[in-house]
């Protein structure tokens, strides 16, 4: 508890301190001073320090600072002057100047502090350091010095002497390398290190997101990016986010440096194919998809930025993969094929490319999985394929994509499908019956109206190879305005309307189709049996953590031949259970097999 005198002290100090700081625009303004001063305030009660030494060398911590003084012994001398007219205690005095002394980063060789109380008064100046508030102080400070935001060409300084940490040139960028990263592993107190790692992420993924706009169209972005600066020697490629996002927790998994992961997105499985780069033929392709996917406002806004990002990311990476050595990971989807295909049309003979097919290869060691796409891979699974996987591509392989390539342009359709093992062009109505046979299977018809998202996730299980929702849902569309399905709702968004089958669609549905219905028909059985069985199960196992002897103990004695029937019932109805999940799970093996038989002709 404080005394009168300490609290005079603490308000003197406050006026004093804001006197001091209230012009400044460095980002070691006053406000800065009372941030900290309230984590100091904080930190003491969570820690147990004294809390009127850590709210006093807080309000003070600053007044010193070389950057307000001539040097730092003047601006210690100012406080030791202020500190000794406001009448504090001479321990209190050495204590505070010791704090504010030695508290500094110094560009990484300062002092380790020697009382609790200076400890957490240099982990809340630094937690105002971390974090959104720590980024906006960040470039304020960077303005008031004259320095830039970034500059590639200016290097982080590694292994700073106070002098270079002050004086040196540097960017705003740069700073968070050369200090900011590296407090959150330079906090001294629990609290402190709790609070200090969630700003470390925030700067972290800020930083990320500088790092990814600064590359956004830049073809130089290998050379200048902030987080790589020119230290990349393997480029992994893949033709969608999903993958992407896999193959960077494998790399990091594997702890790959110097590696890093692009995705290239666009799904040239459907509309005219793009000849270059730019030009007529990738604004038709844009209007194109445009047209049939963008429906609601939402979705054509949602549509044109993914092309806007595609386009900027074909126009800018093949070029900078000339002289760097690039992994191109693509399974068996048509999808990816294209986009490999592409792809070799825009890099040179001499560069080193190497292929890795996943899908395959995972399935010839996991033949009960189909992995149709990289994407559906999890990151385990690609890890120790970044040793065994990449296959060299040679001159006559380059050619002979760039070729196939050639021959799909000139194909000129808006469908591309593999057909055994083949690229081929089709008609866009391809897949019609096939969503009419997926609705009918799944019982929507006859006035049953489902939503058109399970109806298009059906299609996207069952088909025989990857197909992208948004051209499902293309053609459902299309088979409403042929009259092929009813709908209810709204056709703004595949989950505000539902569909049904139109008479004359039932009608025109081909004889063997039944195999589908039958097969989705057994595969939801198989999943309602599981599911009936753990309920039983569960509700068996509630009513055995009933203990009878407390049953017994808590029930008068005319009662006990009920508990004793309930035992008997129980020991009966467990033995029964056993038996029936033994049937049971007989029934769903069958169920699942015969369910297997019906789907081979379909992939076959």
């Amino acid at each position: 508890m404080r005394n009168a005198n300490q609290e005079r002290i603490i308000r003197e100090a406050a006026r004093f301190a804001r006197a001091v700081h209230e012009q400044d625009s460095s980002g070691h303004d006053w406000w800065h001073v009372m941030r900290v001063t309230r984590l100091s305030r904080l930190l003491s009660v969570m820690e147990g320090a004294d809390a009127y030494l850590c709210e006093l060398a807080s309000l003070l911590h600053d007044v010193a600072d070389e950057k307000l003084n001539a040097s730092k012994e003047v601006g210690l001398h100012r406080v030791q002057r202020w500190l000794e007219e406001a009448g504090t205690a001479p321990a209190d005095r050495e204590h505070v100047l010791d704090i504010i002394g030695t508290m500094s980063f110094a560009g990484g060789s300062g002092q380790a502090m020697k009382t609790l109380e200076g400890a957490i008064v240099q982990d809340a100046d630094r937690l105002d350091a971390l974090g959104v508030i720590g980024i906006a102080r960040t470039f304020a400070y960077s303005g008031w010095k004259g320095q830039g935001i970034y500059d590639p060409a200016i290097p982080v300084r590694e292994g700073m002497t106070r002098d270079q940490y002050r004086h040196e040139k540097s960017t705003a960028i740069n700073h968070f390398s050369e200090k900011l990263l590296k407090l959150k592993d330079r906090m001294n107190t629990d609290t402190g290190r709790m609070l200090a790692a969630g700003r470390h992420q925030l700067m972290e993924l800020f930083l990320n997101g500088f790092d990814k706009e600064w590359g956004f169209g830049n073809e130089r972005y290998l050379l200048e990016s902030p987080l790589h600066r020119s230290a990349i020697a393997r480029v992994h490629v893949t033709f969608d986010e999903s993958a992407a996002g896999s193959l960077r927790l494998a790399l990091r998994n594997r702890n790959r440096q110097g590696e890093m992961v692009i995705a290239l997105p666009d799904d040239f499985m459907v509309g005219p194919l793009p000849r270059g780069r730019e030009g007529t033929e990738l604004q038709e392709r844009h209007h194109w998809l445009l047209s049939r996917f963008a429906v609601s406002e939402e979705e054509h806004d949602g549509t044109r930025l993914m092309l806007i990002d595609s386009t900027a990311a074909w126009l800018t990476w093949p070029d900078q993969w000339k002289d760097t050595e690039c992994v191109i990971w693509a399974s068996d989807s048509a999808s990816e094929q294209l986009g490999l295909r592409r792809l070799m049309t825009l890099l040179p003979d001499e560069a080193e490319v190497f292929v890795v097919n996943p899908g395959r290869m995972l399935s010839d060691l996991y033949p009960q999985i189909d992995y149709r796409r990289t994407g559906e891979i999890v990151p385990d699974k690609l890890e120790p394929l970044l040793e065994d996987g990449p296959v060299k591509l040679t001159l006559q392989a380059k050619s002979d994509l760039r070729a196939d390539w050639e021959r799909l342009l000139l194909e000129d359709g808006c469908l591309r499908i593999v057909l055994d093992g083949q690229l081929c062009t089709v008609e866009e109505s391809h897949y019609d019956a096939f969503i009419l046979a997926c609705a009918d299977a799944i019982g929507a018809r006859d006035g049953r109206f489902l939503k058109s998202a399970r109806v298009i996730g059906e299609v996207i299980g069952k088909a025989d190879q990857y197909i992208s929702d948004t051209f499902i849902a293309y053609r459902v569309r299309q088979l409403i305005r042929q009259g092929k399905f009813r709908y209810t709702g709204h056709l703004d968004a595949m989950r505000h309307y539902s569909i049904s089958l139109s008479d004359a669609a039932l009608a025109a549905i081909p004889d063997d189709e039944p195999r589908i219905r039958h097969c989705a028909t057994l595969r939801t059985a198989a999943i309602e049996l599981a599911e009936s069985r753990d309920h039983e199960r569960r509700l068996l196992q509630e009513l055995e953590q009933l203990d009878p002897s407390s049953l017994y103990r808590l029930l008068p004695d005319d009662c006990h031949a009920n508990i004793d029937e309930f035992t008997e019932q129980l020991k009966k109805m467990q033995d029964l259970e056993r038996m029936y999940a033994r049937q049971q799970a007989s029934l769903q093996e069958a169920v699942m097999r015969l369910s297997d038989h019906l789907d081979k002709p379909k992939s076959s």
